[in-house]
């Protein structure tokens, strides 16, 4: 009998290096380059009528940057840590390895839409092919939410990768398992708890799944195991997180902004009608468009071309439709709806799409005919159609982010070096900005709200506080006697987000 030659570990690590689904990682490592070469950069003014680029990096990163700075995620009525999680335990362990500030809390969320533009890449290379999983990869990493959003802190970034490597499962015949499934819930479950609106996305996905399990006993396994998994998290977070902070809790459901669901139908109607003319924060501009108008053309192709795909596409097809369809429905009866609140649809748009494209490809291969001149004409096509479509998709979003980056500001690095150094420790700092500014400091910072806001209303001017953080022609704030602010000192001024906010001290 022959001998078996021996394998060494350099052809090991060669064959594993080989296996590696190399454009996965280039388009991982160049969404996470292109976005980090401009991390320190000021968001831009241009893309949504909301202030949130300019307020909510602080409001979501503040209690992980308590945690390193005081010990405590808490420090007042300011305790979003609760709802968000995963979000915030990511944040603190990142800035217990590197330290606080905006760029380090930004590198988050760039890794968390870089992996997930690797994971779609790589997940659907087995279903598509190679050239149909690039073009979905990239379609996703240069869609315009991406780069507007995946470079700055904000929840949206966690919650889609979790989605994506959550469904991506359901890429796969032989992870239709209930450990798998776990896997799965357990994504869904740091979704749902980085942000519950995330809830109504997994809940499409489980429509759609519902219908597969009919004829499909592997998908009920799956099922299973990634429902359990959903209660368990949920059971978790409400015994060791809501019933021993209620009341926090409570006030965390006041500070989010209210947002009213309409389901009669004349206000549903009008609803869904403002939003496609005129209500929808400039979505299907550059920012969203082209991947919408891909995303509904791969729809109508798998529909049409339904006979020609495969159980692990139409599998994908049916629950990307379902993640899309139902977070995008409750968007168009939703009173506030902000363009970040749809970043989460980019990957299901990215993936039909791609399972579209693929339809096509399949259907021109079936063209081809024993006559040379048809099947020659059919490889040019296939080539050209992947080009353009490709081009179609990435095109816009990278002209749009060149255009912003050839004109970015960098302020707000610099904005919170000045003021961590013009403020003692301990020291107790007011105002709506006050932990988007003094991040870097061991100031307790005191976030306000407007008038009628929830957190911290009390007459702080009384508890003792006497820095604040205020717009530079601001009247006084709650509390303050109008003599006592009239004799205010100015210490220090930034300029940001095209509004000059300074730290006052008062007597």
């Amino acid at each position: 009998m022959k001998a078996r030659a021996a394998v060494g570990p350099v052809a090991r690590f060669t064959g594993s290096w080989r296996a590696l689904p190399f454009e996965a990682i280039l388009i991982g490592i160049g969404l996470f380059a292109i976005l980090a070469a401009f991390v320190g950069a000021d968001p831009s003014t241009q893309v949504t009528a909301s202030t949130s680029p300019f307020t909510d990096e602080a409001f979501n990163t503040v209690n992980a940057r308590n945690l390193l700075q005081f010990g405590s995620w808490s420090t007042d009525q300011w305790n979003l840590n609760l709802v968000n999680l995963p979000f915030s335990l990511l944040e603190a362990i990142w800035f217990r390895l590197v330290g606080v500030g905006i760029v380090q809390a930004r590198l988050i969320a760039i890794a968390c839409v870089s992996l997930c533009a690797a994971a779609i890449t790589g997940s659907m290379r087995g279903v598509v092919g190679r050239r149909v999983a690039v073009f979905a990869g990239l379609a996703f990493a240069t869609n315009g939410l991406v780069l507007v959003y995946g470079r700055m802190a904000f929840l949206e970034d966690l919650v889609l990768v979790a989605l994506t490597l959550g469904t991506l499962a359901l890429a796969r015949d032989d992870r239709l398992t209930g450990r798998w499934g776990l896997v799965s819930g357990i994504c869904y479950g740091v979704a749902i708890g980085t942000k519950p609106s995330a809830a109504f996305a997994v809940f499409g996905v489980f429509l759609a799944v519902v219908i597969l399990a009919y004829r499909d006993k592997a998908i009920r396994r799956w099922a299973v195991g990634a429902g359990a998994a959903i209660a368990l998290t949920g059971a978790i977070w409400a015994v060791f997180v809501w019933l021993p902070n209620r009341d926090a809790v409570a006030m965390d459901l006041k500070i989010w902004a209210p947002i009213a669901i309409r389901l009669a139908p004349a206000d549903a109607v009008r609803s869904i009608g403002g939003y496609f003319v005129r209500d929808n924060d400039h979505v299907f501009g550059s920012l969203l468009g082209p991947l919408a108008a891909l995303g509904a053309a791969g729809i109508i192709a798998l529909a049409a071309l339904r006979h020609r795909i495969g159980r692990a596409e139409a599998r994908l097809a049916l629950v990307s439709i379902g993640w899309l369809s139902v977070g995008f429905a409750i968007l168009l009866v939703a009173s506030y709806r902000p363009n970040r609140y749809v970043v989460p649809l980019v990957p299901p748009l990215a993936i039909l799409a791609a399972l579209g494209l693929n339809a096509v490809l399949l259907w021109l291969r079936e063209r081809t005919s024993t006559d040379s001149t048809t099947r020659s004409s059919v490889r040019r096509a296939a080539p050209a159609l992947v080009l353009v479509v490709t081009l179609i998709a990435v095109a816009p979003g990278l002209i749009s982010y060149g255009s912003w980056a050839r004109t970015a500001t960098y302020n707000l690095p610099d904005i919170q070096a000045r003021f961590a150094a013009a403020v003692p420790d301990g020291a107790r700092v007011a105002g709506r900005e006050s932990a988007l500014f003094l991040m870097r400091s061991k100031a307790v910072t005191l976030i306000t709200q407007p008038v009628g806001g929830a957190a911290n209303a009390g007459d702080l001017y009384v508890q003792g506080v006497r820095l604040y953080v205020v717009p530079i022609d601001d009247s006084a704030p709650p509390g303050v006697p109008a003599a006592t602010w009239a004799a205010r000192q100015k210490l220090i001024c930034g300029e940001y987000g095209g509004v000059t906010e300074c730290l006052f001290r008062v007597p």
